[in-house]
């Protein structure tokens, strides 16, 4: 008897970043796992990506244009549309600015293959020099609503985890999916459009059943852009919303008290006047209208990434002969 090996659709979304994909298409090609579809998802760039990408793939690499900036929910979505529409076991969602170690993608599959109860896995990322622990998957609280990525900062000499992790969302840097956590769950949260789809999706997960697996021998780097992010007007506002929404949506009404109390009264007047102090105006405003769309706005209830079958402007184009 023939096994086939798994088929996995690889969805790397780009925005304004051609060199970093293309960096991330070659050494993904250099690993090996699995029988291979990628998807590079252009999400309306405008620094010459739908020029720059589709001379440099090869076979069985499709760029797909969405035509729009549809945020990192949307354009990952519209890939995973595409790679389950190919008939995909499972999904590799991977940022265009990691890069992979050759054998990191065995480990990923084994650990799904072996717990039938897990719906994604995800692996030890490193900071790009490979000395420094960045995620090894992610832990949170809906009572504080902080959620944050395990093992940041830690040595890679020193760390010591088990053979598998359960936890309790991915680090969305990369992350293997099962075909049947999208089909019984959903896709990604279109609305959160960027930051904490990663912790939506894994809470989403574990309320219909699914585990989250971390995977110390599944090994990737990736570039850290904590600090620049902190100074951002957008990453201010859409991380102080996007966290008062997960709570709102998850939060039983104790912890959606304890959050909002928690957060008016101290983390959002701290988050504001660090930013004020630091002569970073427009982020300090930016937490405060995060905090009271939080509150107030409710998007996140909108269900369309629910939805498997994708329907929007998109142009494929497949690899140059």
């Amino acid at each position: 008897m023939v096994i086939q090996p798994p088929k996995i659709g690889v969805v790397i979304l780009n925005y304004n970043g051609a060199e970093e994909t293309l960096r991330c298409l070659r050494s993904l090609r250099a690993s090996r796992g699995g029988e291979r579809r990628v998807w590079v998802v252009d999400n309306g760039s405008a620094d010459g990506s739908p020029e720059r990408i589709p001379p440099e793939l090869q076979e069985g690499e499709v760029f797909l244009e969405t035509g729009a900036n549809l945020g990192y929910a949307g354009g990952n979505n519209a890939g995973i549309r595409e790679a389950l529409r190919w008939g995909a076991d499972y999904v590799l969602i991977l940022n265009p600015d990691v890069v992979v170690e050759p054998d990191f993608l065995p480990p990923l599959l084994r650990a799904l293959e072996a717990s039938p109860r897990a719906g994604m896995a995800c692996p030890l990322v490193l900071q790009e020099d490979g000395s420094t622990v960045q995620s090894l998957g992610g832990e949170g609280s809906l009572w504080t609503g902080r959620f944050a990525r395990r093992l940041y900062g830690t040595p890679l000499s020193s760390l010591r985890e088990p053979r598998w992790a359960e936890v309790l969302f991915p680090h969305g840097a990369c992350v293997l999916v099962r075909r049947a956590l999208f089909e019984e769950v959903g896709l990604l949260a279109e609305p959160y459009f960027l930051y904490y789809e990663d912790v939506e999706f894994g809470l989403r997960a574990r309320r219909e059943g699914f585990a989250t697996l971390a995977i110390p021998q599944s090994r990737v780097h990736h570039k850290d852009t904590t600090e620049a992010g902190a100074k951002s007007p957008l990453v201010s506002y859409l991380g102080t919303r996007n966290a008062a929404w997960v709570v709102a949506q998850y939060g039983s009404f104790p912890q959606r008290l304890a959050f909002l109390l928690l957060s008016a009264y101290l983390r959002w007047p701290l988050r504001f006047l660090a930013r004020l102090f630091r002569g970073q105006f427009r982020a300090a405003g930016a937490v405060v209208r995060g905090g009271f769309h939080g509150q107030f706005r409710k998007e996140w209830r909108a269900g369309a990434h629910l939805a498997v079958p994708w329907e929007g402007r998109r142009r494929v184009l497949e690899p140059l002969p």
